[in-house]
């Protein structure tokens, strides 16, 4: 039998990322935090922990952070049956999120998840070709993923497509392409990608050009500085559609290949052993996703009914500058 104190420290140690902060999370010594781990791995006979940084559990580790969520999960289940409505914890609710999603709608979504009762989101931000990793490591209940893990276990909701326009302001275009967005511009005009595992520009190249194309770029590692650098004519970039529109609509952006975008599709993933809480936080995930992206099929879950959309849409939200 695991002791479930040796399974709370390694998840607190991986989502700390810090055996000083885990053992402060969980009002601990740092060496009963280190004794725990180690118990646990003479237990299993493995290593759980890559004492690296940043620390990351081995596989072998993913496997008991998944099983401690799972863990979790029923004993919540069995509070909610037992107690209806009557539960005094805080859950905190972890998910993988990519930073276009949290900023065009996923933030839409967030005052439904908070009108349930005692909930703390803990979001982990990356790029959406990577965040359903952190799912299948146990570090997260569910993540927004454009491609999803396919392993024993999973719930697979899919979400629709985030579209994407190539843009750049009018004195970027007159400056770098006057001609035309060709091949010599893709070449040598500077362009700005999010961080080093954002393939998204490089993938519209691929797809507008038919061959592989390597640019100048500016490496911008937040949306406002992102979107910013392209708004002072720094550099041109994917946007997506709900955040360019405005600016394409003042003259203030352009797109530099009319009718022709990248269109990225979404999904979002979590276990499919869930509590009534998680069943909940993923239907409003799913509903506010599909009133805001674009649907590819009228079948949109893989486990679940379409849930309806909101009664009431909200403003879309602005590019920051």
């Amino acid at each position: 039998m695991i002791d479930t104190k040796h399974l709370q420290a390694l998840a607190a140690v991986i989502t700390e990322q810090s055996f000083e902060k885990a053992a402060r999370s969980l009002f601990l010594t740092q060496s009963a935090i280190s004794q725990r781990i180690r118990q646990l791995e003479e237990h299993v006979g493995q290593m759980l922990v890559v004492r690296s940084v940043p620390i990351r559990p081995t596989s072998a580790g993913m496997a008991m952070l998944r099983h401690f969520r799972q863990l979790s999960v029923l004993e919540e289940s069995l509070f909610e049956e037992l107690a209806p409505g009557e539960s005094s914890t805080t859950a905190t609710v972890t998910l993988a999120v990519n930073a276009d999603s949290l900023d065009n709608w996923f933030l839409r979504s967030i005052p439904d998840i908070l009108a349930e009762e005692n909930v703390l989101l803990d979001l982990v931000v990356d790029d959406q070709s990577v965040t359903h990793a952190y799912l299948r490591s146990g570090e997260v209940q569910g993540a927004i993923t454009s491609t999803p893990a396919n392993f024993q276990g999973l719930l697979t909701h899919d979400l629709g497509d985030m579209e994407y326009l190539c843009v750049a302001t009018p004195a970027f275009r007159s400056r770098h392409c006057p001609h035309g967005f060709d091949r010599q511009t893709a070449d040598t005009a500077p362009i700005v990608i999010f961080n080093h595992k954002d393939a998204l520009q490089h993938e519209f190249l691929r797809q507008h050009f038919g061959e592989e194309i390597t640019p100048p770029a500016h490496v911008m590692p937040s949306n406002i500085s992102f979107q910013g650098l392209i708004l002072q004519g720094g550099a041109y970039g994917m946007v997506s559609s709900i955040l360019a529109e405005p600016y394409l609509k003042k003259g203030e952006l352009v797109d530099l290949t009319p009718g022709e975008t990248l269109r990225v599709p979404h999904f979002y993933q979590c276990w499919s052993l869930q509590s009534s809480l998680s069943r909940r936080i993923a239907e409003i995930i799913v509903r506010t996703a599909r009133a805001n992206l674009i649907p590819r099929n009228p079948e949109c879950s893989t486990q679940h009914p379409a849930v309806p959309g909101p009664p009431h849409a909200p403003a879309p939200p602005r590019f920051r500058e």
